[in-house]
C-alpha cells in the first residue's frame, strides 16, 4: 500500500526518472503474485463456499519463490477473512485509479469466487487480524468485527466491477453495525477496529457509532506508547510463558495493566484525522508518535526479517515460542534480506514492553513506567501507514488519490431512506381474478399483460446465478445454491435482449404453512417494504412484484347457509378481506411510513433499478446461442401459463365447505421424538405452484379421507336423528382428561411443576378413543342412509365393520340402545405400539372428524412409517398431506402444526431469519435444560433438531421466523435480551394467553397452538413490547380477542378481570369520523383509555368498517370491513356479524367511499339494532358513522350523516364509564359468591399494581431481559465477594474474574446461565433488580465492603419479602387481608364460602402469597421493590446495619450512615 502511495506521489510531481512507473508496477506484481498464490488454491475456494470450514480456507502463508503453501491446513490459523478482503478492497481501489491488475477471464472468474468466499463473513467465525481466534489463544475462531468490517468494505468496493448480491452486503453491514464497538465474544474492544471505522475500510456509515467506537478504543486501550491490541493481551509481555502454545483461562488476569502498546495505532489515528480533516487529532498523535520513532542510524545492525521454513516440517499453529511478530505473521509472503535504510530514516517499532522489574509499579500506577521497544524495528505494517500519513501531511498525496472510490465520504452521505419510493406491481394469476379484483377497485395485470417483461420466481434467478463465476479450468462451480433476498428481487434484470422481474422470496412457492395465512403475508410485506426502504443504496427505485392468486383472495361470495353463520369470526373470510384492503390501501402512496407507488409494470420500468445479466453469457460461446431465457423464466412458467389458460376455460369445481369450530379437544399423552428441522418431505402433488392452500384447488378425487363433519353440517347431511350421536367427536371419548392433557403438552404446560419429571416419560404418548361411541356413530349413519333422502358423497361411504377390537362389537343392524357396553369401551393407542394398527386403520376409514383422523395417522405413523399403505386410502404420507391441505383450508392451525411436525416440514427462510438474529448479536437456543441446543452461527435447517411435542417443532420455526422479521424492522424491542431462548419465549406467550383468557396452562397451550401464524406473531409482539404497555390497557392480541373474553363469564374470567396484569381503565372515549368518496374518502377511529389515546390500527376498506369493543375494559375484540357497495352478500356477512354479538357490545361503524349501493334492508335493520336512526336516509357515497351498542334503541346513540356533496362528518365523540359497566356485571352474581369477591376487588384492589408489574416481571424474566450495563455491574459486584448464590447455583469469583472482562459477551452468557437456576420468571427478574441494587450501593459507597463469603441473593429477596409482608398486613384491615388470602388459596373448582375462615397470617405460612404481592410492587419509590431490597441487602450483605429505617455502621459514624442512606434513596428512584 505504501509503494502504491509513493507511486501516486511520484506521478503527481511528474517524476522523470521512472520511479512512478517502477513503484506502480512493483505494486501490480505484488498484487498479481498474491492472486496467483490464491489461484493455486482454487479447489479450497470451491470447498469453502459451501462448507465455511477452517480446514477448507485459503492459506495465509506462501513461499515467495513458488507461491506454494508452506504450512499444513491444521498448523496455522489460515482462515483470515480480513486478509482476503483487504486484497479485494485494494484491487477495487487500484482498478478505480486506472491501474490494471486483472488480465484474463479466468482471473475475473476467480475474483468472482473470492466474493462468494467472503460474502458470508457475518456467519463465519475466523481467526481474525491477530491470527489467534479467541483471546485465550486456544485456536478457536469467532466472529470478529474487524473481519466483517473489511468484508463490508471489499464487497461495497468491488460491486460494479464484480457482481455482488445486495442482500449479502446488507447482512454483513447490519452485523457490523450491531456488533460495534465489540470486536468478538471474547474481546469487548480491539484497536484493530480502527481500520474498519476509518482507513482503509471506511465500512461504517453511522457517524455516532464511529465516534463511540473510537472513544471506546481510546478510553480502554490508549497509552503513552501506543494502543493495546485488546484487554489482557499477553503477546510478547515478559510474563508470557513461551513454552506453551496456549494460555490457561485464569492466566489472563496477570497480563492486565501490562499489555504491550503498539505505536501502529497512532498511525491509524493520524490517517483518520487526515481523512476527516481533523488537524487537532493529527497533531496530537503526531506528537505522541515522534518520540517513539527510532532512527536507522541508532540500530547497530539492521534486523533483517527472514523466515526459514521447511515445507516438509509444518510449523505448529499459534506457537508463541517463535516470537514471530504480528507484522510478519500478517505478511502473505516471506521477505528477502534488504539493505540498511539511509541514515536518519525514522522507523516505527512494533511494540513497547514493560520491563520485568517495573511490572508491579505499572500495575499500581498505570502509565508511570518507561517502556522499551522490542527488536522488531521497523514493523512494516506500521511503517507503511506512517509513510502514507507523511505523504498526505506534506501534500504529496491527497486522500482522494488514496481512496479513488470515495469510501471516506460514506459516513457523510445523506441517508436515502426518506427518499426511497418503493414501486409495486400487482399481478393476478388469471384474467378471471383480474376481472373480479377490478370490481373491488383493485387494478392488476396478468402475466400476459406484462410483456415484454417476463415474471419469474426467485428460484429462477438463483439458478441463473449458479453459473456466475463458473470456470471449468479452475474447477469452480459458481455461486452456491442460496436464496435471493428481497433487495435482489427488487431489481429488474436484462439478459440477451429480454427483461425479467422476480417475485420476492417470501412469496415463493413454500412447503410450510405460513404463506396460507393472508394476515401474515400482509405483515411480512409491510416489514419487507420497511427493510427495502432502509437498505436501498442503488440507482433507480426498488420494484416489488406481488402475485395475487385465487387461493389467497378466494371467492368473496358467501353462501347463506347455517355453516357460514360464524365464518367471519375465525378470520376465514376476513383474512382475505384484509389482504384485499391492504392492497387497495397501497394506492394512497404510503404504507407504514414507506412511500409506495402502485402502477403497471410498463409504467415503472423507466424509473426502476435495472441490472444487466449479460456478463453471464460466456465469451467462449461465440457462434453458439446460450438460452438464458429458459433458465430465467423458470421451468414452471410455460406449464403454469398453460394451466392458467385451461383453468379459464373450464368450470370451477365446487366442494362443500364444512363449518369450522375451534375447540380444546386435542389432548394426547405425550409426544414423540422429532427432528423438527430434519430432511424435508418432497412437495405434495396436491400443491399448486401458486401457494395453493384450499381443497377446491385440487381434484377432489385425490382426497381419500372423509370430509370433516361438525354438528351443524351433520344436521344437513345426516338428519336430526344422527345429530345427538356426533354432538361430540364421534370417536374421541376420554382423551381430554387432565392427566392425558398434561402429557400431550410435554414441557410446555406445567413448566414449574414438570422440572423434576423424567424426560423419558413425556416422550411416550397415547390417544384414547371411545369405541362404543364409534359403533353408535357408524350404526346411526347406516340407519340414516337407509331412511333419509340425504346421502353422503361417494368418497364418504362408510365401510361396514362388525368388530372393532378387544371384543367390542358394533351391531350395524341394531339401534344404539342395543350396542354392547359390557366389554371394553375405551381403546388406548400408544405411540410406537403396533398392537392396534388394524383397528386404527378401520377407525380411520370410518372417521368423519379431522381431529380424530390426524390422531389416528399420528399413531399409525409412529408404528408403521410414512410409506405404510392403509387399504385403498394410500400411504400415510399422502394422507397426512391431505390433512395438511384440508386443515389449512379450515384454518385449524393446531392440526396444521401437528402435520407439519410429523412430516418435518421446514420454513424456506428459516436459515436467513436465524442469521438475522445472530448477526445482530442474539445467540439462539432451542429446547430446555440438558436438551438445550445453542446456535451461535447460522446453520442450515437440516442441522437443527429438537425433542418435544410434535407441534412444538413447527412452532419453534415460526417463532424464529417472526423474530427474524421483527429484528429487521424494530430491533429496539430486543433491548436487554442477551439470547433468544425459544423455549422461554413459548413460556412467556403461554403466560400471556393464560392471563388474557383466564385459563390454566394446558388450555393456554392449546389456544396458542390454534392461533393463526399472524395471530401468533402478534402475540409474540405483545410479549416483546409488554414492558412498554405497562401503563396502558393495550388491545388483546389478534385471535385472543373474541367475544369469548366476556360472553360467557365464569370464575376464571372474573379472576382475570381482577388480576389481568393491566390496570383496567375507568373511562373510554371513542372518536369516529367518516368521509365519503367525494369528501376525503377516509374512515377514522380513535380510542382514549384513561387519557392514553391511540388510533385504531386496522385497514379500513370501502363500505362499512366495524370495530367491536369489550364493554368491560374497552379492548378491541373484533374488527371487520364489509364492501356493501359491491355486493349484497357483503351485507349478509355484516348482518351475520351483528346478530352474533351479545347485548351490550360497543360497536363503532364508519362508512368509507360508498356503503349504500348494495346495503340491504336486513343490513339497515342490523344497524338499527345498534341504535341507528339515520341509516335509512343513507345515499350513494354519503358520509356516515355511528358509535352504538348492541341492543340500543334507535336514536339513543351518537350518529352523524352528511350527504355526499356536503363533505365529511364531524368528529363524533362518546364517553363510556367502564367502572359502571363492570359493576353491572358484578351485580349479576349472588351477593356472597366467590366470583363477586374475586372480581370486586378482594384480590384486585389489594394487588399493589393490579398485576401490571407482576406481568412485566414475568415477561421480562421469561425473556431474560436485563437493564443497561447490567453485566458489567455484576462483574464489579462479583469482584468484591467470593461468589454469588443465584438460586441453587454459585457463580464463583475465581476463575470467572480472571478469565473474563466486564463487557465480554462470554461473561454475560455465563451470568445468564446461572439465572436459569431460578424457574419462576418473575423471581428471576427480582434477582436482576437485587443485583442492580447491590451494585449501586457498592458503587456509591466504596468505603463499605461487602461481607466476606458469598452473596446470597435468595436470602436477601426472602428477607425483603418478609419485610414487605409485615408492613402490608399492618396497612390493611384484617377482614380485607383474610378475604384476599382465602380467595388466593381457593382452588378454581372449590365451592365458595359465605364467610372467610380465620387465617394464620404469618409470613412462613403465606410466603407464596407474599411473594406474589411483592413481585407486583413498582420498582421506584419508598414502597418499591428496590427500597425493600436495599434495606435487606445492607443488613445481610454489607458491613453495616439498619435500624429504624436509618443506615449505620458498626462505629455509628454519622457521615457514613447519611451518605449510604442518601445513596440508597437515589438508588430506589432511578
Amino acid at each position: 500500500m505504501a509503494a502504491w502511495g509513493l507511486a501516486l506521489a511520484y506521478r503527481r510531481i511528474d517524476d522523470d526518472e521512472g520511479r512512478a512507473y517502477e513503484l506502480e508496477h512493483a505494486t501490480i506484481k505484488c498484487m498479481r503474485g498474491i492472486l496467483f498464490a490464491y489461484m493455486r488454491q482454487a479447489h479450497k475456494v470451491e470447498l469453502f463456499k459451501n462448507s465455511q470450514s477452517v480446514l477448507d480456507s485459503l492459506h495465509a502463508k506462501f513461499n515467495t519463490a513458488t507461491g506454494d503453501t508452506v504450512v499444513g491446513d491444521k498448523d496455522w490459523g489460515h482462515l483470515q477473512l480480513d486478509a482476503t478482503s483487504i486484497f479485494v478492497l485494494q484491487l477495487a481501489q487500484m482498478t478505480a485509479a486506472g491501474t490494471l491488475v486483472i488480465f484474463t477471464m479466468d482471473e475475473v472468474n476467480f475474483i468472482q469466487n473470492l466474493v462468494f468466499y467472503i460474502e458470508r463473513a457475518y456467519r463465519t467465525p475466523d481467526y481474525g487480524i491477530w491470527e489467534r481466534g479467541d483471546k485465550i489463544n486456544h485456536g478457536m475462531p469467532e466472529l470478529n468485527s474487524s473481519s466483517i468490517g473489511m468484508v463490508v468494505a471489499a464487497l461495497q468496493a468491488i460491486n460494479g466491477v464484480i457482481h455482488v448480491l445486495p442482500d449479502e452486503i446488507t447482512r454483513n453491514y447490519t452485523t457490523l453495525h450491531s456488533a460495534l464497538p465489540r470486536e468478538s465474544n471474547s474481546k469487548e474492544v480491539d484497536a484493530a477496529v480502527l481500520s474498519v471505522i476509518s482507513f482503509p475500510a471506511f465500512a461504517v456509515s453511522d457517524t455516532r457509532l464511529i465516534v463511540r467506537t473510537r472513544n471506546e478504543i481510546v478510553k480502554k486501550l490508549g497509552g503513552n506508547y501506543g494502543f493495546k491490541r485488546f484487554l489482557r493481551d499477553g503477546h510478547q509481555t515478559v510474563l508470557e510463558d513461551t513454552s506453551r502454545l496456549y494460555y490457561d483461562p485464569h492466566e489472563l488476569k496477570i497480563f492486565e495493566g501490562i499489555e504491550c502498546e503498539w505505536p501502529l495505532f497512532y498511525t491509524y489515528l493520524i490517517l483518520d484525522g487526515l481523512f476527516r480533516d481533523d488537524r487537532e487529532q493529527v497533531q496530537k498523535y503526531r506528537d505522541l508518535l515522534e518520540p517513539l520513532l527510532v532512527e536507522s542510524s541508532s540500530i547497530p545492525k539492521f534486523r533483517v526479517v527472514q523466515e526459514h521454513i521447511n515445507p516438509l516440517k509444518p510449523i505448529s499453529y499459534g506457537s508463541i515460542s517463535d516470537r514471530v511478530s504480528a507484522a510478519r505473521r500478517r505478511s502473505s509472503v516471506m521477505r528477502r534480506p534488504q539493505d540498511q535504510p539511509p541514515s536518519g530514516t525514522k522507523l516505527v517499532p512494533e511494540l513497547y514492553i514493560v520491563p520485568k522489574e517495573y511490572i508491579e509499579d505499572e500495575k499500581a500506577n498505570p502509565g508511570s513506567v518507561k517502556r522499551i521497544a522490542n527488536e522488531n524495528v521497523p514493523l512494516a505494517w506500521a511503517q507503511s501507514l506512517y509513510i502514507l500519513g507523511s505523504l498526505i501531511q506534506d501534500d504529496l498525496l491527497s486522500p482522494a488519490e488514496l481512496d479513488p472510490l470515495g469510501r471516506r465520504n460514506l459516513p457523510f452521505r445523506p441517508r436515502q431512506g426518506s427518499e426511497v419510493v418503493v414501486q409495486m406491481v400487482l399481478l393476478s394469476e388469471s384474467s378471471d381474478l383480474q376481472t373480479k379484483l377490478s370490481t373491488f377497485g383493485l387494478e392488476t395485470q396478468t402475466l400476459e399483460n406484462c410483456a415484454p417483461v417476463t415474471i419469474s420466481l426467485p428460484s429462477a434467478l438463483r439458478d441463473a446465478y449458479s453459473s456466475l463465476g463458473e470456470n471449468v479450468k479452475l474447477g469452480l462451480s459458481g455461486r452456491p445454491n442460496r436464496p435471493i433476498g428481497t433487495l435482489g428481487t427488487s431489481k429488474i434484470y436484462k439478459c440477451q435482449g429480454h427483461m425479467y422481474a422476480f417475485l420476492p422470496h417470501f412469496m415463493d412457492n413454500e412447503e410450510f404453512y405460513l404463506v396460507s395465512d393472508n394476515n401474515y403475508l400482509v405483515s411480512v410485506l409491510e416489514q419487507e417494504l420497511a427493510f427495502v426502504k432502509n437498505h436501498w443504496w442503488y440507482p433507480g427505485r426498488p420494484t416489488i412484484v406481488v402475485m395475487l392468486t385465487r387461493e389467497m383472495l378466494g371467492d368473496f361470495s358467501s353462501s347463506k347457509d347455517q355453516s357460514d353463520q360464524q365464518r367471519w369470526r375465525y378470520n376465514h373470510r376476513d383474512s382475505k378481506r384484509n389482504l384485499l384492503n391492504f392492497m387497495t390501501s397501497l394506492r394512497s402512496g404510503m404504507c407504514g411510513g414507506v412511500r409506495v407507488r402502485v402502477a403497471r409494470l410498463s409504467e415503472v420500468v423507466n424509473t426502476a433499478c435495472i441490472e444487466s445479466l449479460d456478463f453471464m453469457v460466456s465469451p467462449e460461446s461465440a457462434g453458439e446461442t446460450e438460452d438464458w431465457h429458459t433458465v430465467l423464466k423458470g421451468e414452471w412458467h410455460h406449464q403454469e401459463s398453460q394451466k392458467l389458460h385451461s383453468e379459464n376455460e373450464k368450470d370451477a369445481r365446487s366442494v362443500s365447505r364444512p363449518p369450522r369450530g375451534r375447540s380444546l379437544r386435542r389432548r394426547s399423552t405425550g409426544g414423540e421424538n422429532s427432528s423438527f428441522l430434519s430432511n424435508t418431505i418432497p412437495k405434495s402433488p396436491l400443491k399448486s405452484p401458486y401457494y395453493t392452500e384450499e381443497p377446491e384447488s385440487y381434484d377432489t378425487d385425490a382426497f381419500k379421507l372423509k370430509n370433516h363433519l361438525e354438528p351443524e353440517m351433520a344436521k344437513l347431511e345426516l338428519g336430526p336423528s344422527v345429530t345427538e350421536s356426533i354432538a361430540r367427536s364421534p370417536i374421541r371419548g376420554v382423551s381430554s382428561n387432565r392427566a392425558a392433557a398434561r402429557g400431550a403438552l410435554g414441557n410446555l404446560a406445567g413448566f414449574e411443576e414438570n422440572q423434576g419429571a423424567n424426560a423419558n416419560d413425556s416422550r411416550r404418548g397415547s390417544y384414547t378413543f371411545d369405541i362404543v361411541d364409534m359403533a353408535q356413530f357408524k350404526t346411526s349413519i347406516t340407519n340414516s342412509k337407509e331412511n333419509s333422502t340425504h346421502s353422503l358423497a361417494d368418497n364418504q361411504k362408510v365401510v361396514p365393520s362388525s368388530k372393532l377390537s378387544n371384543g367390542v362389537t358394533a351391531n350395524t343392524e341394531s339401534s344404539t340402545e342395543d350396542t354392547p357396553n359390557d366389554g371394553v369401551s375405551a381403546l388406548t393407542l400408544t405411540l410406537g405400539d403396533p398392537a392396534n394398527v388394524d383397528v386404527a386403520g378401520e377407525m380411520l376409514v370410518a372417521s368423519t372428524s379431522i381431529f380424530d383422523q390426524i390422531d389416528l395417522l399420528h399413531y399409525l405413523l409412529s408404528c408403521c412409517g410414512l410409506e405404510y399403505k392403509i387399504g385403498n386410502l394410500g400411504t400415510i404420507q399422502s394422507l397426512l398431506e391431505e390433512i395438511y391441505v384440508k386443515a389449512m383450508h379450515m384454518k385449524e392451525w393446531s392440526i396444521v402444526r401437528q402435520v407439519a411436525g410429523l412430516l418435518k416440514k421446514t420454513v424456506n427462510s428459516l436459515t436467513s431469519n436465524v442469521a438475522d438474529l445472530l448477526i445482530r448479536g442474539k445467540p439462539i437456543t432451542i429446547g430446555f435444560g440438558p436438551n438445550e441446543y445453542f446456535i451461535t452461527n447460522p446453520l442450515s435447517p437440516e442441522a437443527l433438531s429438537a425433542e418435544a411435542d410434535v407441534r412444538e417443532a413447527p412452532l419453534v420455526q415460526e417463532i424464529l421466523t417472526y423474530l427474524g422479521s421483527m429484528i429487521r424492522s424494530t430491533a429496539s424491542v430486543f433491548d436487554g435480551i442477551q439470547r433468544i431462548r425459544t423455549y422461554l419465549f413459548i413460556i412467556a406467550m403461554r403466560e400471556e394467553i393464560s392471563r388474557l383468557k383466564g385459563c390454566d396452562e394446558e388450555e393456554a397451550v392449546e389456544h396458542m397452538m390454534q392461533l393463526s401464524p399472524f395471530e401468533l406473531k402478534m402475540l409474540l409482539n405483545t410479549v416483546l413490547t409488554a414492558r412498554d404497555q405497562i401503563n396502558n390497557a393495550a388491545d388483546s392480541s389478534v385471535g385472543l380477542s373474541t367475544t369469548y373474553r366476556w360472553r360467557n363469564w365464569n370464575k376464571s374470567n372474573s379472576l382475570k378481570l381482577a388480576t389481568s396484569g393491566v390496570a383496567l381503565p375507568s373511562q373510554l372515549i371513542i372518536t369516529a369520523q367518516s368521509g365519503g368518496y367525494n369528501s376525503g374518502n377516509f374512515a377514522k377511529i380513535d380510542l382514549n383509555r384513561d387519557g392514553s389515546s391511540a388510533p385504531v390500527q386496522t385497514i379500513f376498506g370501502r363500505g362499512l368498517n366495524v370495530v367491536v369493543l369489550d364493554p368491560l375494559d374497552g379492548v378491541i375484540i373484533e374488527s371487520a370491513s364489509f364492501d356493501t357497495h359491491i355486493s349484497t352478500e357483503e351485507s349478509y356477512e355484516f348482518v351475520q356479524m351483528i346478530e352474533s354479538l351479545d347485548v351490550g357490545s360497543i360497536v363503532i361503524v364508519v362508512a368509507k367511499d360508498d356503503c349504500a349501493e348494495n346495503l340491504t334492508t336486513a343490513a339497515k335493520t342490523a344497524c338499527e339494532s345498534l341504535g341507528s336512526s339515520k341509516i335509512r336516509d343513507l345515499g350513494f357515497r354519503d358520509s356516515w358513522c355511528l358509535i352504538g351498542e348492541k341492543g340500543a334503541e334507535p336514536g339513543s346513540v351518537i350518529e352523524e350523516h352528511i350527504p355526499a356533496s356536503q363533505g365529511p362528518t364531524a368528529q363524533l365523540t362518546r364517553s363510556f364509564d367502564l367502572v359502571a359497566k363492570r359493576k353491572m356485571l358484578l351485580e349479576s352474581y349472588p351477593q356472597n359468591s366467590q366470583f363477586r369477591m374475586m372480581a370486586s376487588g378482594a384480590i384486585g384492589t389489594l394487588m399493589p399494581s393490579n398485576g401490571k408489574w407482576l406481568r412485566r416481571r414475568k415477561n421480562d424474566g421469561a425473556l431474560n431481559r436485563v437493564p443497561t450495563e447490567f453485566y458489567p455491574k455484576v462483574w464489579k459486584v462479583l469482584s468484591k465477594c467470593h461468589g454469588i448464590f443465584i438460586g441453587k447455583g454459585l457463580l464463583p469469583r475465581d476463575p470467572t474474574i480472571s478469565e473474563k472482562t466486564p463487557e465480554e459477551l462470554n461473561f454475560a452468557l455465563q451470568v445468564e446461565s446461572y439465572l436459569d437456576y431460578i424457574r419462576d420468571p418473575a423471581e428471576r427478574q427480582i434477582c436482576v433488580e437485587c443485583l442492580m441494587v447491590v451494585s449501586r450501593i457498592a458503587e456509591r459507597n466504596p468505603e463499605i465492603p461487602i461481607n466476606s463469603g458469598n452473596l446470597d441473593l435468595m436470602k436477601i429477596i426472602r428477607d425483603a419479602v418478609s419485610r414487605f409482608w409485615i408492613k402490608w398486613i399492618d396497612s390493611h384491615s384484617n377482614a380485607a387481608v383474610s378475604s384476599f388470602v382465602s380467595n388466593s388459596e381457593l382452588k378454581i373448582d372449590s365451592e365458595s364460602k359465605d364467610e372467610p375462615a380465620v387465617l394464620d397470617l404469618s409470613f412462613e405460612k403465606h410466603e407464596k402469597i407474599a411473594r406474589r404481592l411483592f413481585f407486583d410492587l413498582a420498582q421506584e419509590g419508598e414502597e418499591g421493590t428496590m427500597a425493600y431490597l436495599a434495606k435487606s441487602s445492607v443488613q445481610i450483605s454489607f458491613a453495616v446495619g439498619w435500624q429504624n429505617g436509618n443506615l449505620h455502621d458498626d462505629e455509628n459514624t454519622p457521615s457514613r450512615g447519611r451518605s449510604t442512606v442518601s445513596s440508597i434513596k437515589s438508588t430506589t428512584t432511578e
